[in-house]
């Protein structure tokens, strides 16, 4: 089985990455994120955690479509056909319609959409002619629901739903399936980097394994069956307030 993973150096996609290698022994991975030292360090950890996987690391930017097509070139030459993609390689830049520029609401939706259909894309021809592959798409609550100053990453995730439900219907024919994930809030750094820190709200947020462990288990079903969406939620986001 090979596994391909994008935005894998940290996070939900490394943790992803570690629970296919935890629990699939027969396998191959093929990871990647925009900075080569930092996917190159998580390489590192899971070879040390797991010493007979193999794996390959690779810088790429999933927007821009060169390097797209050179990293899935360079994972089928090194393992074969890819089973299952998961993309997950995104970013938040949380401001309003006012406030945000035109390049970085392109930077968003470069990223968050155009990088999901262009490795989705370049995967496809193989799955096709094997008639059988698994892709899945991370989204977010906030591709279902819009909200104050997440515009351009509300854009992105309404987007990726929109084009996961087209191809979904385009390639069942062909034994794919298509997943969409959305998570609510997970306790990475993703909310750091966007400007808006958990903060007290870090304790009730899911983790990077939750997701984790969901998608393995939809993943994992019975070829004949498939979850098209699927929500994640904290069981009990009130569990840390005290109780009268």
């Amino acid at each position: 089985m090979h596994v391909m993973i994008t935005g894998a150096s940290k996070g939900i996609g490394l943790a992803i990455a570690t629970c296919f290698a935890d629990a699939e022994k027969n396998m191959s991975l093929s990871l990647c994120a925009r900075e080569e030292s930092q996917i190159i360090e998580a390489k590192r950890s899971l070879e040390v955690e797991f010493p007979s996987m193999k794996i390959l690391a690779a810088r790429c930017d999933v927007s821009q479509e060169q390097d797209v097509k050179h990293f899935v070139r360079e994972a089928e030459q090194s393992f074969g056909g890819i089973d299952i993609l998961i993309n997950n390689a995104g970013f938040g830049l949380f401001k309003s319609v006012t406030d945000l520029s035109a390049e970085e609401f392109d930077r968003v939706l470069g990223t968050n959409l155009r990088g999901v259909f262009l490795i989705t894309q370049a995967v496809l021809p193989g799955m096709k002619d094997r008639r059988s592959g698994t892709i899945v798409s991370i989204s977010s609550l906030a591709g279902r629901n819009g909200f104050a100053g997440g515009a351009a990453y509300c854009a992105s995730k309404f987007g990726m739903r929109g084009l996961m439900q087209s191809l979904f219907l385009e390639v069942r024919e062909f034994g794919i399936r298509v997943i969409t994930i959305f998570p609510g809030s997970v306790d990475t750094n993703f909310f750091d980097t966007a400007g808006h820190p958990l903060g007290s709200s870090a304790p009730d947020a899911l983790r990077a394994e939750d997701v984790a462990a969901a998608v393995h288990a939809t993943v994992m079903l019975p070829a004949s069956a498939t979850i098209s969406e699927l929500d994640i939620r904290p069981t009990n986001p009130q569990k840390s307030v005290p109780k009268p």
